[in-house]
């Protein structure tokens, strides 16, 4: 969908070519057919097989008239919503929609699971469409009763009810899509055309065979036997005899065979062979079934009108009808049962689609060869944001199979780990590695461990966690995946048990594992904001979120949008306030384009928390935790609670909202009398918490207590670097009450450690302003009072800008100046008429790169199409002399 090879057969996208002869012209219901489509949001053919539902539509609608578009999607049996929206997005991209999200980025969208996310890909979606520089535009959704799937049906309904008035969603089934089109039904907007209309009449016939040389006595005759069905009158036209009052699906099958009977032995076996392809081409029949043929038999096909449609007139490939594919298949598994599954076999091996690669060894019942590619598919998948459609994969293995498949267990687990479904996910895991280990395969057993270790963390089982990483020790692991794994949990494991200072020295670690990878998966190991705070981190967290976007490319992967989130909180905890907020909005622009939002979303409310507080907004800071406690997504488990609870009340702290710090307060301690290994060491930071309340409600001796006992056990509570601000606030204690020297000793182990920055310091701003004033002659050095004043300086709220959920349009008059080079460069462009494949070529580009520069041209703008961008762009150029 970005310029990219899609994975798909082109095939899909690509509506048979209309060939003189082969469809009978039926000019009144093609014009009622095209009549209907400026009228409605919806046409339904809906018919059973045979009745030329697909043939009306290519007589009707190809090729669209002038100024018109068609965008045509073909539907396979185990065609699913993320299968749906790929083929539709590249079926569109001949009309260059201007997209403000990505293709990809609607795709993660819909695929989230949610209802709100399918609206919102459909809304994007539409909008795309109606900014479309098309007089009128058609989607075709051909053979829609092969989509099962419940989520493409919600996607498409919502999509029929927001189209705009210059789009017509056309479907053709065999079944009736209730459900779908009820709405629209209801409110008139949909057209439809059933069995009785596609029913050739006596007329229709005796015309089409008198072209056949066939007298008018015999068309009568076979109208009567076929009762107008298109694919019985297609029989009789290519030869079958047999008699009877009418043509049913039995009588079709019976037909077919007898069409066979009468074929060239040769060419006989070619139609049966090849009935295992989706599409037919000389090459791919030809590695099929070693007939060098192959190019005779098509043109043959084609020319007897054997129930085949020409859908790529350069290569000659051939589609054929998926009634009388079936009615092969069903010849081939009669007559030559073992050579069926060594041709679908076959046809795995030459499939480009790794999805059909999986349904036609699925066929096979190569179950074992399936799962040996199922693997990488949905590493794939879930790395684009599609663990559902993982899913449905392996729900496509039978039960007891996928029982005893370590593939399918490993590829359930991770993608069950991606939707945060972790007690699932640690099942397929011990399943898997158990099955691994009986196969004799210690290199997989030892990544399922692996695995399972990662998972103790999220669920709070620390002593199961640090049990499998103590039993992997003893051997070196041989997978890479098994070592990064084991890295991330052994650095997690360091974070959750409290030992802040062990955890930058373990990133480290698992950075020198990375330095050899070199895809997005292998990168994904995303730094949670806590472990961003802790000591050391600055260095290793810009050389991961840098390798992290270098390895993402131009895609709109999640990864992209989630390194520049850390480099986010870096800066915050340097003391970056305006650097922090620069990269929070371009993380929340890679987000949108992406479709990765959500995923974002979290770790976003989070920052906006933080910046909220430094420019002294303390009512938006306290909402922003408030919302982000609310929505925090039950899979996290209770320990993930916590930490949402910790980190708002740190905000309702620094925000001095002492009501609300002392109602989180309390939720905290309620719940740590529920959590799993809840011991004193990962409890620690709360002190700070009871401090902040003291010092709030004005018992400052408890105050100083509750934060000395922090320092007590400074490593254990210096969650997201609270030692710093414990440090900041007990000098500032000690400098009013005149201790100097103990305000300086608090300080120092703080500034000398510059590097780091203020890290938790932070939420003490005005504090540190206030210490900065202070004289400290004889006490602190020139260095550690110059990093004191820089600190103040930088926190000081006049610099630290506030950070809108969304980017807001940029108003025209400056628009000029917020365009890039590039995105000039591209402007005009786009104001010359050229479409982004020549802009692409144009300028060195990626077609990924060039929609997203599009998308943020629009976007400064604040113009919906690229016609208004033309516009725009002409407006501003000087007159031309005469």
């Amino acid at each position: 969908m970005s310029g990219q090879h899609t994975s798909f057969a082109h095939a899909k996208i690509q509506p048979p070519l209309p060939r003189q002869g082969q469809l009978l012209a039926r000019p009144a219901l093609e014009s009622r057919l095209r009549d209907a489509l400026p009228a409605h949001r919806a046409v339904l053919v809906c018919a059973p097989a045979g009745y030329g539902k697909t043939a009306l539509l290519v007589r009707a609608l190809v090729p669209p008239p002038s100024g018109h578009g068609l965008a045509w999607v073909s539907l396979d049996p185990g065609d699913d919503l993320l299968r749906l929206l790929e083929c539709l997005f590249a079926a569109l991209e001949a009309f260059d929609p201007p997209w403000r999200v990505s293709p990809e980025g609607l795709v993660a969208t819909a695929q989230r699971g949610d209802a709100r996310g399918r609206q919102q890909a459909v809304d994007d979606l539409v909008n795309a469409l109606d900014a479309c520089e098309l007089e009128r535009g058609v989607i075709v959704l051909d053979d829609l009763h092969h989509l099962d799937d419940e989520a493409a049906s919600h996607f498409l309904a919502r999509l029929i009810e927001r189209l705009g008035p210059r789009w017509t969603l056309v479907l053709a089934t065999r079944e009736e899509p209730c459900a779908l089109l009820a709405r629209v039904a209801a409110a008139g907007e949909l057209a439809q055309i059933r069995e009785s209309d596609l029913q050739f009449t006596a007329d229709e016939v005796q015309a089409w065979f008198a072209a056949h040389g066939l007298d008018a006595a015999t068309a009568r005759t076979l109208h009567a036997r076929t009762a107008g069905w298109a694919a019985g009158l297609r029989l009789a036209l290519s030869g079958a005899r047999g008699g009877g009052a009418a043509i049913d699906r039995a009588a079709f099958d019976f037909l077919a065979t007898e069409v066979l009977a009468h074929l060239d032995a040769d060419l006989r076996a070619f139609l049966l062979d090849t009935s295992v392809l989706h599409e037919l081409d000389a090459t791919r029949c030809a590695a099929l079934t070693g007939d060098a043929r192959a190019p005779r038999w098509l043109h043959e096909i084609e020319r007897r009108g054997l129930f085949a449609s020409l859908v790529d007139e350069a290569t000659g490939t051939l589609r054929l009808h998926d009634l009388f594919r079936e009615a092969l298949q069903h010849r081939l598994q009669v007559e030559r049962p073992d050579d069926r599954r060594a041709l679908l076999q076959r046809a795995a091996r030459l499939e480009d689609d790794p999805l059909r690669r999986q349904s036609l060894l699925l066929a096979a019942s190569c179950f074992e060869e399936a799962a040996a590619s199922l693997l990488a598919i949905g590493t794939q998948l879930n790395v684009r944001g599609a663990a559902p459609a993982t899913l449905r994969l392996v729900e496509a293995y039978p039960p007891a199979f996928a029982a005893a498949s370590a593939e399918v267990q490993h590829t359930a687990g991770v993608a069950k780990l991606s939707l945060w479904r972790m007690h699932e996910a640690e099942r397929h895991f011990v399943q898997a590695e158990s099955l691994y280990a009986a196969r004799g395969n210690v290199a997989a057993a030892q990544t399922m461990a692996a695995r399972r270790a990662q998972i103790m963390v999220p669920l709070g089982r620390l002593q199961e966690c640090a049990a499998i990483l103590e039993s992997l020790g003893t051997a070196p692991l041989i997978e890479i995946e098994a070592r990064l794994i084991a890295a991330t949990a052994r650095m997690w494991l360091h974070l959750d048990r409290g030992e802040t200072r062990a955890v930058a020295p373990a990133f480290e670690a698992l950075l020198q594992q990375m330095q050899s990878c070199r895809t997005v998966g292998e990168w994904s190991i995303i730094p949670p904001p806590r472990q961003t705070a802790c000591p050391g981190m600055a260095a290793p967290l810009l050389r991961w979120a840098t390798g992290a976007i270098a390895v993402t490319g131009d895609e709109p992967a999640p990864l992209r949008a989630l390194a520049q989130v850390a480099l986010a909180w870096r800066a915050v905890w340097l003391g970056q306030p305006q650097r922090a907020a620069e990269l929070l909005e371009a993380a929340a622009g890679d987000a949108r384009w992406g479709g990765h939002e959500v995923i974002l979303h979290s770790h976003a409310i989070a920052l906006r928390a933080v910046l909220a507080v430094l420019r002294g907004d303390a009512a938006e800071a306290v909402r922003q935790a408030r919302v982000r406690i609310e929505e925090h997504p039950a899979g996290y488990g209770d320990w993930g609670l916590w930490h949402v609870l910790y980190f708002a009340a740190r905000i309702a702290a620094a925000a001095g909202d002492a009501p609300t710090l002392r109602g989180w307060l309390q939720r905290l301690l309620a719940l740590q009398a529920t959590l799993p290994e809840a011991s004193p060491q990962r409890l620690r930071p709360v002190a700070g918490l009871q401090g902040a309340l003291a010092d709030l409600e004005g018992r400052r001796d408890d105050a100083a207590a509750h934060w000395r006992d922090v320092l007590a056990h400074e490593e254990a509570a210096d969650l997201y670097g609270q030692s710093g601000e414990v440090r900041v606030r007990l000098a500032a204690m000690q400098l009013r009450a005149d201790a100097r020297d103990e305000a300086a000793a608090l300080l120092r182990p703080l500034l000398q450690r510059a590097a780091d920055g203020p890290r938790g310091a932070v939420f003490a701003g005005e504090t540190l302003a206030t210490l900065a004033r202070a004289d400290w002659s004889g006490r602190l050095d020139d260095a550690e009072q110059t990093v004191l004043r820089d600190w103040a300086a930088a926190l000081a709220r006049p610099q630290v800008p506030a950070v809108a959920p969304a980017a807001a349009t940029a108003p025209p008059a400056t628009a000029t100046e917020r365009l890039t080079a590039r995105e000039l460069e591209v402007l005009a462009l786009i104001a010359r008429g050229q479409s982004n494949k020549l802009i692409a070529r144009a300028l060195d580009l990626s077609l990924h790169t060039v929609k997203r520069h599009v998308a943020n041209t629009l976007g400064k703008l604040g113009v919906a199409s690229r016609g208004q961008a033309a516009a725009w762009y002409h407006a501003q150029q000087p007159p031309t002399p005469h």
